[in-house]
């Protein structure tokens, strides 16, 4: 009984988040959206606070209060902690803006204002019911802030070499400024990867997961060690069709009719960051990891895409991911018959 109230919310809150503020909508009293309550508050440990207050006011006794917010950069991580901190019993969902973009629109709202949005973001949660978002731990989100910063770095540097590339600059002081800059971009990213070791023998079970993920032939340490950082233990998930719905890997299907039989590209409503480096991993192990390679062959020999085909093997990779945890041994390749 306790586990069914836990995870079935009956009093649901949507938050719309600002950088210093945000908007309290609130589902249960009344059905028809623009008569739904909305309160403002500070976006902060105060403001949450009084906001709480209000939900524990309004919910009806016994009832557990279901949040939604959207993930919004830093701001509604922020705001789940600070909410959980208050009341641990909260269920926090953190959802995708597409998908909530596209629930509103199916509203067939005129304006769009942030009144209107914490009211729908409250609807949401009543009619879709999203699960609860899952903390990441101290470390996690370390880790987190370090493969970000590199990869931002690893672009910036790419494109500040492009730029050099493209053609012979007509003065020595802007090139020479330049390739400083590499140079500096160059040094900062080893700095950041070597904190990431550092972060890993720090905590034997994440350096232990990260080991066996690497273990796979084409991904790295980094490219192991973001897709930890972003989605936290893999093991977390009962099923891999669910992780590779939440990386958002899976097919997205274009059919209609008899006549309509479009191609099916991936849905990406997850991480950008996970794919990003999953995409080099699997165009890696493409060539170089005999299972995946066989597989991406037979995809292209088939009459796929090679892009098609890149993505599956995408998506087998990120499952086989998940299987090296789950059974607790490194990858091996499969022996041929």
């Amino acid at each position: 009984m306790d586990g069914e109230f836990r995870t079935n919310p009956s009093f649901w809150a949507g938050f719309d988040l600002a950088k210093a503020t945000f908007q309290l909508g609130r589902w249960g009293h009344e059905e028809d959206i623009r008569k739904l309550k909305v309160a403002g508050f500070y976006r902060t440990k105060k403001g949450c606070k009084e906001a709480l207050k209000l939900l524990h006011q309004e919910a009806p006794t016994g009832a557990r209060i279901g949040i939604v917010m959207e993930a919004t950069g830093t701001f509604a991580e922020e705001v789940g902690f600070w909410l959980l901190k208050l009341d641990p019993s909260l269920h926090i969902a953190i959802v995708n803006p597409m998908q909530t973009n596209a629930f509103i629109k199916s509203l067939g709202l005129r304006n769009k204002t942030d009144d209107l949005e914490a009211r729908a973001l409250a609807q949401y949660g009543a009619q879709r019911k999203p699960p609860a978002w899952v903390p990441p731990s101290p470390e996690q989100m370390v880790l987190r802030d370090l493969t970000r910063i590199r990869a931002d770095m690893v672009q910036a540097r790419v494109a500040m070499a492009m730029r050099l590339k493209d053609h012979k600059r007509s003065s020595p002081v802007a090139t020479h400024a330049m390739k400083e800059v590499i140079r500096i971009q160059s040094k900062q990213i080893k700095v950041l990867e070597a904190e990431i070791e550092a972060q890993l023998k720090g905590s034997n079970d994440l350096e232990q997961q990260a080991k066996r993920l690497a273990s796979i032939k084409g991904v790295g340490l980094i490219t192991a060690v973001t897709v930890l950082a972003e989605f936290g233990d893999l093991r977390r998930f009962a099923r891999s069709r669910q992780l590779t719905a939440f990386a958002g890997l899976s097919p997205k299907l274009n059919q209609s009719g008899t006549s309509v039989h479009g191609n099916s590209p991936i849905c990406k409503q997850g991480s950008a960051r996970v794919r990003a480096v999953l995409y080099c991993a699997a165009a890696c192990a493409a060539r170089f990891n005999p299972d995946l390679a066989k597989v991406y062959r037979q995809l292209v020999a088939s009459g796929k895409h090679k892009r098609s085909a890149l993505g599956a093997v995408m998506r087998k990779l990120l499952v086989l991911m998940r299987a090296v945890l789950v059974a607790e041994r490194n990858w091996m390749p499969i022996k041929a018959a």
